[in-house]
């Protein structure tokens, strides 16, 4: 990161007050309490802070975007756990019988592979992946909630994160029994 410790306390400052209330009132709408939406916050500024350090934020979109989808994405991840563990718990109170811990090992592996892949495609990649892919939004909806400006743009953007994916695999045969073995 450049510039001296008090111009990077500013800009992150600046970053934190002009983006808190977008990203809380996200979590607000979407069935957070007031004390969820400002952990997502501050999750969310956590890794935003990281990426810029480690390089991962290229500048390819606006600060608050990406601010905003690395928050949206922590967010529905929270809520898919959340569920799961509601599942789970109601799951576990009408069953006997435990699952054995080496298929829960083993699921845990491949799904720690799976968000593996997907975190070498970049924030934005991964979110449009999960959102189109697991979640079945449609172009129309990933392009109505604000992080890009046009279906085709979305379409696009899919393209060269499908292809980003097909390279890394083609780098990283080991990835295809991960990939293959998920679902």
């Amino acid at each position: 990161m450049k510039g001296s410790k008090a111009e990077r306390d500013f800009a992150l400052r600046a970053v934190y007050k002009g983006n808190k209330e977008k990203v809380c009132s996200f979590v607000l709408r979407n069935q957070g309490s007031e004390s969820d939406a400002k952990d997502i916050f501050q999750e969310a500024m956590i890794a935003f802070y990281e990426n810029v350090r480690d390089g991962k934020f290229k500048g390819e979109s606006a600060i608050g975007t990406y601010l905003y989808s690395i928050a949206k994405f922590k967010w529905l991840n929270q809520i898919k756990k959340d569920k799961i563990r509601e599942g789970h718990h109601e799951k576990a109170a009408m069953e006997t019988v435990q699952e054995s811990p080496l298929n829960t090992l083993i699921e845990g592996e491949k799904k720690h592979g799976v968000l593996q892949v997907l975190d070498e495609l970049g924030a934005v990649c991964k979110q449009l992946l999960i959102e189109n892919l697991y979640h079945n939004a449609s172009m129309k909806e990933i392009a109505a909630s604000g992080n890009f400006s046009s279906e085709q743009i979305v379409r696009n953007k899919k393209y060269k994160c499908l292809q980003k994916l097909k390279e890394l695999i083609r780098m990283k045969p080991s990835l295809i029994p991960i990939l293959k073995g998920y679902g």
